[in-house]
């Protein structure tokens, strides 16, 4: 089902699909263009069906919208704090208070959505080789959200886990994954789901494959759900 929000002048669809019964899972991507998560989003839940939902606007990163004869440009996955939402909106090349505003009621319509399931999954694709769980290491560019890591070396360095919690750190480290657990205290407050997660202590996993690695991707979401089940 589709659900359209006005962004400013500009409409954005939350594709939503629901159980008949509400789960304790919400899957989500907030990055349209990256496909293979999407793909996996429709694979996966036809096996073995979950809640989950995605954005559909112009089948890009970031979402760009017209408000008050302007246009404004923002990372979907960077407006869950104040400081992100401004940060985003500039790297954007335009920048108001009445724009972050905007913004920030449209990141409480995504929290709305996760509100109430018990684990946030959330489903990412990248597609720079500059970006794999090699970033996490020590004097790596994403060294300061690292609390610990777990690198298998004949894994792909592209494919990995990212998550908020401790617990599901340590059984995918168990099963030989690469995996990072987010430092919840000393982390880079860029505004993402991760973040906003960390903060309020809503356990999150995000499953993150290059672009094109479907069924690496099938794969870690296939043991991720084994992990939720054994905890159940």
């Amino acid at each position: 089902m589709d659900v359209e929000y006005l962004l400013g002048a500009t409409k954005v669809a939350f594709c939503e699909h629901k159980l008949p019964e509400k789960g304790t899972v919400i899957v989500l991507n907030v990055h349209e263009d990256e496909v293979t998560s999407i793909e996996t989003l429709f694979a996966h839940s036809a096996l073995a069906p979950f809640d989950f939902f995605y954005l559909k606007h112009k089948g890009t990163r970031r979402i760009q919208f017209n408000l008050d004869e302007e246009v404004f440009s923002f990372d979907p996955n960077r407006i869950f704090t104040k400081k992100g939402r401004k940060m985003t909106l500039k790297d954007g090349g335009n920048y108001s208070k009445k724009a972050r505003k905007v913004v920030k009621k449209f990141a409480e319509e995504i929290c709305k959505r996760i509100d109430g399931f018990s684990v946030v999954i959330a489903l990412h694709n990248n597609s720079d080789v500059n970006y794999t769980i090699k970033s996490y290491l020590p004097n790596g560019v994403e060294a300061q959200n690292t609390k610990a890591i777990h690198i298998n070396p004949t894994a792909v360095a592209d494919d990995f886990i990212y998550t908020t919690e401790n617990d599901f750190f340590n059984q995918f480290k168990a099963l030989d994954i690469n995996v990072i657990l987010q430092d919840n205290k000393k982390y880079v407050n860029d505004g993402s789901l991760s973040v906003y997660c960390g903060k309020r202590g809503i356990p999150y996993i995000n499953i993150e494959t290059e672009i094109g690695h479907f069924d690496a991707q099938m794969t870690l979401l296939s043991a991720t759900f084994k992990i939720l089940e054994q905890k159940s």
